[in-house]
């Protein structure tokens, strides 16, 4: 059931008498192009909250939102064509939408396209991709984006081998939000750089040698 129209003389919109003003004020606002309002709506059908569920109302109303600039109705489009259980699954589309949404500043969806890069379940594995879109999620402010390229850094994985580098990224993932077992990891692999710089400098007396030092 439609839940909203205009009619050919432009009257007011015309909804189900179950709605409530709130719910009027939304839809009306989805019909004028905001983003925000546009993705609630696509949430709504997708729930079913108040309508019958309907995911492809849903994704119309995800993409009208995604190309009016909204990163996480991309996202959201994004994952449904990946988990594909409410929609077909294509691959294809989910990685156009991640790359929409990492287009937009979401670091999820970089995060995101990182890993399936670095898999290569559903593309070709290509390192320097997921390098790519690892650093940029790491610069962005993920920090399981952080750990993942400060661990790339570390083995030369698509990237050259940077362990001061890597150190660098490991202690900024630990300054955000990881998970418990991430944590770990980090503080493991943070220790274990760590030494190996300090052993480096030992073997290299000239390396800790201030500019007075060095002149002299």
């Amino acid at each position: 059931m439609t839940v909203h129209r205009w009619n050919k003389l432009s009257q007011a919109a015309v909804f189900p008498e179950s709605f409530s003003e709130e719910m009027k004020a939304l839809f009306a606002s989805a019909a004028k192009a905001d983003p925000n309002a546009q993705a609630e709506v696509a949430s709504i059908y997708l729930r079913g909250d108040g309508v019958r569920v309907n995911i492809s109302e849903a994704i119309r109303w995800y993409e009208k939102s995604a190309n009016n600039g909204n990163a996480s109705a991309a996202l959201s489009l994004a994952r449904l064509f990946s988990r594909g259980d409410l929609t077909d699954k294509d691959n294809d589309t989910a990685i156009k939408w991640y790359e929409t949404a990492a287009s937009l500043g979401d670091s999820r969806a970089m995060h995101r396209l990182g890993g399936i890069y670095a898999k290569g379940k559903i593309v070709a594995k290509d390192l320097s991709l997921a390098v790519f879109w690892f650093r940029k999620a790491a610069k962005a402010g993920d920090a399981a984006a952080q750990l993942v390229y400060g661990l790339m850094l570390r083995d030369g994985k698509g990237v050259e081998v940077d362990l001061q580098g890597a150190l660098n990224w490991i202690n900024r993932s630990l300054e955000g939000e990881l998970i418990d077992e991430n944590k770990i990891m980090a503080q493991k692999v943070k220790r274990s750089l760590t030494t190996t710089s300090q052993t480096d400098s030992v073997s290299d007396p000239n390396i800790n040698m201030t500019k007075n030092e060095t002149a002299a």
